[in-house]
């Protein structure tokens, strides 16, 4: 390990993850007490009691089972800290890399010496209460926006989108899934076997991992087949398939200083160096995207972050792609040229159908991975990715534990941004009539499984698209299921309100 390095070079040097399992209400923890826990972890980690304490900057990512009022104050108080700079996120999972980039800027240009950057939730808490108060589910209201919040504060979804009823992630992603196993060129059932091939060994990954919320390793079969306990969610993906946000899982880590690393006296071993880093988006709402099955930005910024480290993506030894949905971490790969046999595992954490889903902080468990993993073997190299809402933003860090340059070089978003030549939108016509062509589409699903409504992107023969239901047929949800849609032709009507199209 380098020794000595100049002060500007940011460094980890204490991770902790935290899992509570209540087995009954009493037992319950609120998500500021099990982030408190994790950062115990991290300073045992770093081999210093009070830790905490001294920092002079904390950095909370969005905490969705918390209300905000209070934050992150009422955290400082928990840990008696008195950081001179306080941040809290809005909604938004790129928030863990993105404080790792953004803080280490600042220890960079001597803005801060020692930084703490936390997070976690407590959903399976607040399920086991609402249980116990006879209801069937702890209220998920969305949490405020406050212009007093750090990130992106940009709304996820047009008013067109949510009138069709795409408003969370499970009925959006579809979307991209639908759109990306034709642009393989893969029929339904292949498709449907690479989904169980790919998240079995995301399983696998996670039985592995003492910190994942399901130890239980799932076979492709067993993944892939709708079924009792595995019922279907939203075409093609059945509930084994998706993020599972019940859990309580919180993480934390110290980045810091060379100097202050120095001066604390911790051993070189602990120190994992972050050696790259940017953040990108691509056009922020789904429905303005030319293409659903790319996503240019995580292109851009894997590009810049590994340009600063001064490698490429051959050198990169361990990957953790986001992974909500299997289409996000595949679409990264094929975005970064990664093929399908590349024997890399496209997570070290296990992906958050099988780790768990804690929120906006599942990439701050993966950084942690990362520390734990390179310590073991300091001279590998590498790459976590998180992104935000519907792959709208990206946020990639390099990382190595071995110091690798003479300082830390910024990233600018803004320069990234400008690199990138986001595809033209096409024309939205909210009011569609005549022949379209279906470009992607997603199912509903309700809680036995069935099908129950979909919506389609189509394109019309001018090169303009529309939004649209389709009709509540039986027989056409089950035609959808099992042979090809996208590219089916048929026509769209505006009925009472809304876009109709019959294939």
């Amino acid at each position: 390990m380098r020794l000595g390095s100049p002060p500007s070079v940011p460094v980890i040097i204490g991770v902790g993850q935290y899992v509570h399992r209540p087995s009954r209400p009493g037992e319950a923890m609120d998500p500021l007490e099990m982030i408190r826990k994790a950062i115990g972890e991290a300073e045992q980690d770093a081999g210093l009691a009070g830790l905490a304490r001294k920092i002079d900057t904390l950095c909370l990512v969005n905490i969705l089972s918390y209300p905000p009022d209070g934050l992150p104050g009422e955290l400082t108080r928990r840990i008696q800290a008195s950081p001179k700079i306080q941040e809290y996120t809005w909604v938004g999972a790129c928030a863990p890399q993105w404080f790792v980039n953004r803080t280490a800027d600042r220890i960079s240009s001597g803005q801060a010496r020692l930084a703490l950057i936390c997070g976690g939730e407590a959903f399976y808490s607040l399920k086991l209460k609402a249980k116990d108060q006879g209801s069937k589910g702890w209220n998920r209201t969305f949490p405020a926006k406050m212009p007093w919040m750090v990130g992106d504060l940009r709304d996820p979804l047009t008013a067109l989108e949510a009138k069709y009823g795409l408003l969370l992630p499970v009925q959006i992603y579809p979307l991209f899934e639908n759109s990306f196993r034709y642009s393989e060129g893969l029929s339904i059932e292949a498709n449907r076997n690479e989904l169980g091939e790919f998240c079995s060994k995301l399983s696998a990954i996670a039985s592995e991992n003492p910190n994942a919320w399901f130890k239980n390793f799932k076979t492709k079969e067993e993944i892939m087949n709708p079924g009792p306990g595995n019922r279907m969610i939203s075409f093609p993906y059945t509930k084994f398939m998706c993020s599972i946000m019940d859990v309580d899982q919180a993480a934390a880590l110290f980045l810091a200083d060379e100097a202050v690393a120095d001066e604390l006296g911790i051993p070189p071993e602990k120190r994992i160096y972050p050696i790259g880093g940017a953040d990108a988006s691509d056009t922020w709402h789904v429905s303005m995207r030319r293409d659903l099955h790319a996503s240019p930005s995580v292109k851009i910024a894997a590009q810049t972050a590994m340009a600063q480290a001064k490698v490429d993506i051959d050198q990169i030894d361990f990957l953790d792609f986001y992974s909500c949905f299997p289409c996000a971490p595949r679409i990264t790969a094929r975005m970064l040229g990664i093929p399908k046999d590349d024997p890399r595992p496209l997570t070290i954490t296990g992906g958050m159908p099988y780790f768990g889903g804690p929120g906006n902080n599942y990439s701050l468990h993966a950084i942690c991975n990362m520390a734990d993993l390179l310590r073991r073997e300091p001279e590998k190299i590498g790459l976590v990715q998180a992104l935000s809402w519907f792959i709208s933003k990206h946020s990639v860090g390099i990382y190595s534990g071995v110091s690798r340059q003479e300082k830390w070089v910024s990233s600018s978003p803004d320069s990234n941004q400008d690199r990138l030549v986001a595809p033209e939108s096409p024309h939205i016509r909210e009011e569609g009539e005549g022949p379209a062509t279906v470009e992607t589409f997603t199912l509903f699903h309700d809680r036995d499984g069935e099908a129950v409504g979909g919506v389609i992107f189509g394109k019309f023969e001018d090169g303009s698209r529309c939004l649209a239901k389709l009709p509540e047929d039986r027989s056409v949800f089950q035609a959808i299921m099992s042979e090809e849609f996208v590219g089916k032709r048929g026509k769209v009507k505006f009925v009472d309100g809304f876009n109709i199209f019959r294939p």
